[in-house]
């Protein structure tokens, strides 16, 4: 089973490259198992966690087996917000020897910022996210419903806008690895700034959340996140044009 990283200059076989992927794979099944147990086993205190916008109100379940597959739930959302770094460094390794060596270099700090991103996406949503969110839509109409939190609707929705905004967070990544290879300039971004104002207001329609509150505390850093990475990949254009690119 191969896991070490191959070179750029190496030759595999597709049977070479198929055994790294398994082995890969293996590894993030490994780490995603682990994290599900230990979530599963510290699911009462999740629960906890999670009620904190409500005031650690207690939820309400509605089926004699659904306080279990909540707890499931639990386990397999906080797995997947655990595993999602090692997913992505799995990736990086896989396809980064496809590279040219100077272009490996250039993509190498990918490899801090990535879960960097992804944690601080996690946290953004938690703090700044979640908490109007929750308030706008539980004092909707107060006056007349009263709001029975149920348990897995409510940890749902927590969760998945968790994973948006730590997944929302990796666009200067994204934008930055197509600046490197050439397919995005910070040129282009600028002229059809417009055009991306409304591709990303759409992309946050489709994140979890479908009130108007939701969704503006979704766009505007996705929108934020666009112009950082514009003046990131227009920071690399002017240090490449200055600096020559060392020979491979």
């Amino acid at each position: 089973m191969r896991l070490r990283r191959a070179a750029h200059d190496e030759q595999l076989s597709l049977v070479e490259h198929l055994d790294e992927l398994r082995a890969r794979l293996i590894v993030v099944l490994v780490v995603l198992t682990v994290a599900v147990a230990i979530c599963f086993w510290k699911n009462n205190a999740i629960y906890h966690f999670l009620t904190g916008p409500i005031d650690h109100r207690k939820l309400i379940t509605l089926a004699p087996t659904e306080a279990f597959f909540n707890a499931v739930m639990i386990a397999v959302y906080g797995g997947l917000l655990i595993t999602i770094p090692i997913i992505s460094y799995q990736i990086y390794a896989f396809i980064i020897p496809a590279f040219d060596p100077p272009t490996q270099r250039a993509l190498r700090p990918l490899l801090v910022l990535v879960p960097s991103l992804f944690l601080i996406g996690v946290a953004f949503g938690w703090v700044v996210v979640i908490p109007p969110a929750v308030g706008f839509l539980t004092s909707f109409n107060s006056s007349e419903v009263h709001y029975l939190p149920q348990a897995s609707a409510y940890i749902r929705f927590i969760m998945l806008t968790l994973i948006s905004m730590g997944l929302v967070f990796q666009l200067p990544v994204v934008m930055m690895s197509l600046g490197r290879i050439g397919i995005v300039s910070s040129a282009g971004m600028k002229r059809r700034w417009r055009e991306s104002t409304v591709a990303l207001a759409a992309f946050a329609a489709l994140l979890p959340g479908v009130d108007p509150i939701t969704m503006m505390a979704e766009f505007l850093p996705i929108l934020g996140l666009y112009w950082f990475s514009y003046f990131l990949i227009r920071a690399s254009e002017r240090r490449r044009s200055v600096v020559p690119e060392p020979a491979p």
